[in-house]
């Protein structure tokens, strides 16, 4: 009797310890994704991230480092963040609600709300009654991020988002409406200004009230001063060069929030991620109609080519064309943030940082792999962060190499201080002198024209200051080398 009791308590220890192992298994999970975000942490150089999930209609979150690294602050769950272009999916939605309100249609012409507002077109006024809302929600306008980089406001006032939009005025668009889609990110500081007009509300208080308060986004705030009042507003940062951060304030820039500065918490990107997927049911009626339709993506342009899958936009999401992801990525001068959605498997996750440098798109795909057992995820290298880093090197060793040929240069002048220019050393003088000349012209046309935004904007607002510097390092080189061809070799 007694072995037939051990026997059985052994079967009973095995059928016990196989479930251990499957729970085991949603723990290695766990572990292997704070494990990816300790890392992605550490190489991006971020002082503190934070992830939220949605799966198997939980919420899940991770946060690694410091909200406030002066003030020793970590970064949870709670911890307020820069949402970045992400802002651009609760401005649209709240477009959408006046739409569904009877207050403006998506078909309307911009003249209607702002008649104000013009545009030209190679050089000749746009007929604004042809350009409709759903342009600019779409992106579809003609205003590009190329052409009208978006400079952020210092300082704000009362009307700082009326200044913003006016500064469009008599704009040249790129392409003409509705021809084809491409990102613009003051499209979305129109629709803001849309939304004051029809509500009879600032921006702020119709987020606040008509939107974020319904859905129960209690964390989520469009005011920054509110944001701010909570003692949780994570602190930005920058990187100044490989090795070093710094701290960087961000402009409240009231004129910018529709498009880029609503602040959140993971706590309330959960929640905001169980809405888009349909698994919350304590919201108003009203936002379970509009939020299916704000994944539709504008199918009147041909899509984008995305990373290789194809996409369209939709109203503030980027959706692939088979329609298995929803996401957007966005990106401030001290924040980096991203959400993803796959609908068919009902798993969200949106990636949060308070530096520039975080690579968030890999860390949410990355996130999904390892939910789909996937454990050895490894984080890559940002592209900010790469390039930090060849610049950076680029600054030591031009600089070194360009002390090294002065004074080469010099001892061959000490040698010889007559300067001798030969036909040959004169050819050889004066095609170093255009290579300083394109060194020193040519990275700043490259950037003028790639970006549309001058050397010094570009340093506030998204590149570390090795731009600079190795940049400086290289005219020194060439001008280096330049000094030192101009003295022959002293020939016995």
């Amino acid at each position: 009797m007694r072995k037939k009791l051990i026997i059985l308590f052994l079967l009973i220890g095995l059928f016990i310890g196989t479930n251990t192992s499957a729970t085991a298994m949603v723990d290695e999970q766990a572990n292997a994704i704070q494990s990816f975000i300790d890392e992605a942490r550490r190489i991006s150089r971020a002082p503190g991230i934070s992830v939220a999930i949605q799966v198997d209609g939980e919420s899940h979150f991770f946060s690694s480092g410091l909200a406030n690294r002066e003030m020793g602050m970590s970064a949870t769950e709670e911890t307020l963040w820069e949402l970045a272009s992400v802002s651009k999916a609760f401005t649209a939605l709240g477009l959408l609600y006046l739409e569904e309100q009877g207050l403006l249609s998506l078909t309307d012409s911009i003249a209607d709300h702002l008649p104000w507002l013009t545009f030209r077109y190679r050089g000749q006024p746009v007929d604004m009654q042809d350009v409709r809302l759903y342009n600019f929600l779409y992106h579809t306008v003609g205003i590009t991020n190329m052409q009208h980089p978006n400079l952020v406001l210092d300082r704000p006032g009362p009307d700082t988002l009326q200044n913003t939009v006016e500064a469009l005025i008599d704009a040249e668009l790129v392409f003409f409406p509705g021809e084809r889609m491409e990102y613009g990110t003051k499209n979305y500081n129109v629709l803001g200004l849309v939304i004051e007009s029809v509500s009879e509300q600032s921006y702020e208080s119709f987020m606040e009230e008509q939107i974020f308060q319904p859905l129960g986004l209690t964390q989520t705030f469009a005011n920054r001063d509110h944001a701010i009042a909570t003692n949780r507003l994570a602190q930005g940062y920058f990187t100044t060069f490989i090795f070093a951060t710094r701290q960087r304030d961000s402009a409240e820039a009231r004129g910018s929030v529709p498009t880029g500065y609503i602040i959140t918490s993971a706590q309330d990107m959960a929640r905001w991620m169980g809405i888009q997927l349909g698994l919350i049911e304590d919201i108003p009626a009203v936002f379970k109609e509009i939020i299916p339709r704000s994944h539709i993506g504008d199918q009147s342009v041909e899509p984008e080519n995305l990373m290789g899958w194809y996409t369209y936009y939709a109203a503030g999401w980027i959706v692939s064309v088979d329609g298995e992801r929803v996401e957007h990525e966005g990106g401030n001068p001290s924040f980096a943030t991203y959400i993803l959605l796959l609908p068919e498997e009902q798993i969200g996750v949106a990636v949060l940082s308070n530096s520039r440098t975080t690579n968030t798109m890999p860390i949410a795909n990355h996130v999904v792999d390892i939910l789909g057992g996937n454990l050895g995820a490894r984080y890559p290298t940002g592209i900010i962060q790469m390039l930090d880093m060849v610049l950076t090197i680029a600054t030591v060793f031009g600089s070194i190499i360009a002390i090294y040929f002065f004074l080469l240069g010099l001892h061959r002048k000490q040698q010889d201080n007559k300067l001798s220019i030969s036909g040959k050393r004169g050819i050889l003088i004066a095609l170093w002198s255009v290579i300083t000349l394109m060194i020193c012209v040519l990275p700043y046309a490259i950037l003028r024209v790639a970006t549309g935004v001058n050397l010094r904007d570009l340093l506030h607002m998204l590149m570390p200051y090795s731009l600079l510097t190795g940049f400086i390092a290289l005219v020194l080189l060439s001008a280096s080398i330049t000094w030192f061809v101009a003295f022959p070799r002293r020939t016995k």
